[in-house]
């Protein structure tokens, strides 16, 4: 079967063309705050370019389980596409401290395989029933302990990412009106794609059978094709969520206004209907009340008992609700749009999230249009 040939072939120019295009793409320079999404187009880059670069050289090196060469690039892979990911969510995060620590793990087993390596026969793993007679060599057992190293660290960069991720996500809330962007989900997206590629390198490790090598070398070129795509438009939800990982350092401390500004405040929202403007955030409606945006999140955060997203989302669906009966006749795209929403799918959810129904529910359970 040609399959694993045409796979590998097809995976080393995807993976090269890809990296260069990364490596190449130009961003405004000028703008210090993608500061952050060109590191991380670098580490996606080079991440592409080292594996494309390994699958070139593969073909000359004996195949065997638990390939050393695969190991160090495998490593190289999750720690750079780990830091690519976290330093869209954290632009603090990627340092050379950072770094030098991400890949200690992949050198001190690159350590302890050359110290263990030269005082033990060298054994090819060609098959299973080879690797467990070879248990009593201590160099295979540094490879299988290299083995769970790696998958160890990519279960370190899951936990790390998702746990950023949710206080992000949290973040959005404060400071969104709209729930956060669906593209900016595409992030979460991407990462389950980085993690899945690190597990499918596992698979590949362990596997000397053609056809699957053929097919996992699919799944990774499709995965990395998910990655690049998502850092590709990543500017175009960067720039609506930069005021978010960007704070400026003023607004940090500003004090929050006493409880009864907040009610003025909060009768002027109500009353002048500012909760309709389509995209809302906390930044703009701080501005036309004249505080800062920090202050403001505060304020909804301490005198509500909710963030600035939920609070927004609960003034737009009262308003919803009321011109659902004044106007049967507006579609929910029509409804969507007239009190604020940019996504008809974002009114959807936190209509149901506020209500308990979908606006077509709620629209025939009450005899509304």
């Amino acid at each position: 079967m040609e399959f694993t040939f045409q796979s590998y072939e097809i995976l080393i120019i995807g993976l090269m063309v890809m990296g260069l295009f990364l490596a190449i793409i130009p961003v405004g320079r000028g703008d210090a705050r993608l500061r952050g999404y060109r590191l991380s187009l670098i580490l996606m880059a080079l991440s592409f370019i080292c594996l494309g670069t390994y699958c070139l050289f593969k073909a000359r090196l004996p195949r065997e389980l638990l390939f050393i060469p695969f190991f160090i690039s495998s490593h190289i892979q999750v720690c750079l596409l780990g830091l690519a990911h976290l330093n869209l969510l954290n632009l603090n995060i990627v340092n050379k401290r950072r770094v030098l620590l991400n890949f200690c793990p992949m050198l001190v087993c690159v350590a302890v395989y050359a110290a263990v390596q030269p005082f033990c026969p060298f054994v090819r793993l060609t098959s299973w029933s080879t690797l467990f007679h070879s248990l009593s060599n201590p160099s295979v057992v540094v490879r299988v302990l290299w083995l769970l190293v790696y998958i160890g660290q990519i279960v370190f960069y899951a936990f790390t990412f998702f746990r950023h991720e949710r206080v992000y996500s949290q973040e959005l809330g404060n400071f969104l009106s709209d729930a956060p962007d669906c593209r900016y989900r595409l992030a979460l997206y991407s990462f389950i794609g980085a993690l899945v590629a690190g597990l499918d390198s596992v698979c590949i490790c362990l596997t000397l059978d053609k056809f699957w090598g053929g097919l996992f070398n699919l799944i990774m070129l499709a995965l990395y094709a998910v990655m690049c795509a998502f850092f590709v438009q990543y500017p175009s939800i960067f720039f609506k969520i930069s005021s978010i990982i960007t704070e400026a350092p003023e607004e940090v401390s500003a004090p929050t206004p006493a409880e009864d500004s907040w009610s003025a405040l909060k009768e002027r929202i109500s009353a002048e209907k500012l909760f309709l403007a389509e995209g809302l955030t906390v930044e703009q409606l701080a501005g036309t009340l004249r505080v800062s945006k920090n202050a403001l999140s505060k304020m909804i955060n301490t005198n509500e008992g909710v963030n600035f997203n939920t609070f927004i989302g609960g003034l737009r669906v009262a308003e919803a609700k009321t011109r659902m009966r004044e106007h049967p006749e507006m579609s929910f795209a029509e409804l969507a749009a007239a009190v604020g929403y940019s996504e008809q799918s974002n009114f959807s959810r936190q209509f149901k999230a506020i209500t308990g129904f979908t606006p077509g529910e709620y629209r025939k359970r009450f005899h509304l249009g």
